[in-house]
């Protein structure tokens, strides 16, 4: 039976958890110092972590290669990779994973695969990480993965057909994949190859919190997802994960689900009631991104919405100029010059901002 698939705007916490089991998280070895880029996602490694011990299981780390993988920005901004980083336990973990080659799917109860660039470039191709999938799943445990580590499931086979024939899964979306995807998946579609393997795919929105879980097969789509994951994976086991309080990520991400469902005006109020609950930046940025990829109408008046939101608290010219050429693109050309002299005000030395507002003066 598939369990309900879980947004942003209905995050839960239930209370109760501890456990005896033990999870192994797997990450990539594909990463160089000279590419930081195409190592595995550090945000998430420390999200699953902390979800799985503070709920009481024992976890070690594996990588195909063993010892220390390159991990993608090691960012503090984030409070889960901070405590990571203050962790002596957690860091010494990380720099010496198990060689996926020395693991016994008997010592595990669930196999958790951690996303990143790298993900999807040594993964799909490592055997005996194919093999322990295989063989945790047939004693009877659990596969959870986010981002780019279900690319980790396209190869594996049980009962001598590919492991994800007719499971629902989500992973990080072709959208997501155009919009921050550098390598695209190593020059694959992984939404594409879910689907060539028999998967049945299931998106949610860009960056949204999402998670689908299919009996003892757990999927989370990115980054952001990646602690409702572990906590589904929880479920999946038969635990139930401790109340938390969602990370700043997640409330960050769940304002940008409700700014596009319910528009600027209830978006804007709860960001200001409790500014620092949310990452401004991140929903900038968002936006700007989303404006570039627009086609549609609907399109830019979403990625407009998320600049508008973010411009109280996080003001930049590359998002100022996105703005305006948003109103632009929606007939709104008096907008477009107040966003434009009001970055000038900012910014007396922006040519950009000088020379489009000149031509709207045309």
């Amino acid at each position: 039976m598939i369990k309900p698939i879980l947004t942003a705007a209905a995050l839960s916490f239930s209370v109760a958890a501890g456990a005896s089991d033990r999870v192994l998280l797997v990450v990539s070895s594909a990463g160089t110092a000279d590419d930081p880029e195409s190592g595995y996602e550090f945000d998430e490694l420390t999200q699953a972590w902390w979800a799985f011990v503070d709920n009481g299981y024992e976890v070690e780390i594996a990588s195909p290669a063993g010892g220390e993988p390159q991990s993608e920005e090691r960012n503090p901004m984030w409070a889960f990779n901070q405590r990571f980083l203050d962790s002596p336990t957690a860091m010494a973990a990380a720099a010496t994973t198990t060689p996926l080659a020395d693991v016994s799917a008997s010592d595990f109860d669930a196999v958790f695969v951690i996303g990143g660039s790298g993900a999807a470039i040594d993964l799909p191709t490592d055997d005996d990480l194919q093999a322990l999938i295989a063989d945790v799943y047939d004693q009877g445990g659990v596969i959870g993965a986010v981002c780019h580590g279900p690319a980790a499931l396209v190869n594996v086979r049980v009962d001598d057909k590919a492991f994800l024939t007719d499971r629902h899964v989500t992973a990080f979306t072709n959208a997501e994949e155009a919009l921050f995807g550098d390598k695209e998946g190593g020059g694959w579609s992984l939404e594409d190859r879910i689907v060539a393997e028999g998967g049945r795919f299931d998106g949610g929105g860009i960056m949204h919190v999402h998670v689908v879980a299919d009996g003892r097969v757990v999927t989370g789509q990115n980054p952001f997802s990646t602690a409702a994951t572990a906590e589904a994976t929880i479920r999946a086991m038969g635990g139930e994960p401790l109340d938390r309080a969602p990370y700043r990520s997640e409330m960050t991400m769940a304002l940008a689900e409700l700014a596009a469902e319910q528009g600027l005006e209830a978006a804007a109020g709860k960001l200001a009631s409790n500014p620092d609950d949310y990452e401004a930046m991140f929903l900038a940025l968002l936006g700007f991104h989303q404006f570039q990829a627009a086609h549609e109408e609907d399109a830019v008046r979403d990625a407009l919405t998320l600049m508008q939101l973010s411009e109280p608290y996080f003001q930049h010219e590359m998002v100022a100029l996105a703005t305006a050429a948003a109103h632009e693109r929606l007939g709104d050309v008096d907008a477009a010059r107040q966003v434009l002299t009001a970055l000038l005000a900012r910014s007396p030395d922006s040519e950009a901002a000088r020379e489009r507002l000149a031509a709207l003066a045309n």
